[in-house]
């Protein structure tokens, strides 16, 4: 396995703990870069316990994922 592909599919079975069906919607997963979109917003989210499918976690741009990300926040703090 190459050393693009490699990482990745190891941080989508590791950390992500993500399943084929997750992979089939969005195998584009392993278009993104690693270091610079996965990890930072995989981070984000998993410090707040949130969870977000991977297409839109990854698809938006970093101001739209924010604001999910804000969004989904405020609406757990509501819940409380």
């Amino acid at each position: 396995m190459d050393r693009n592909l490699g990482p990745k599919l190891d941080y989508f079975v590791r950390e992500i703990k993500g399943d084929l069906e997750e992979f089939k919607k969005f195998p584009q997963f392993f278009s993104f870069s690693l270091e610079r979109k996965i990890k930072p917003r995989h981070r984000m989210l998993v410090e707040y316990g949130l969870k977000m499918p991977l297409s839109r976690m990854l698809k938006v741009n970093e101001g739209e994922f924010n604001a999910r990300w804000f969004e989904m926040l405020l609406r757990m703090v509501e819940e409380r």
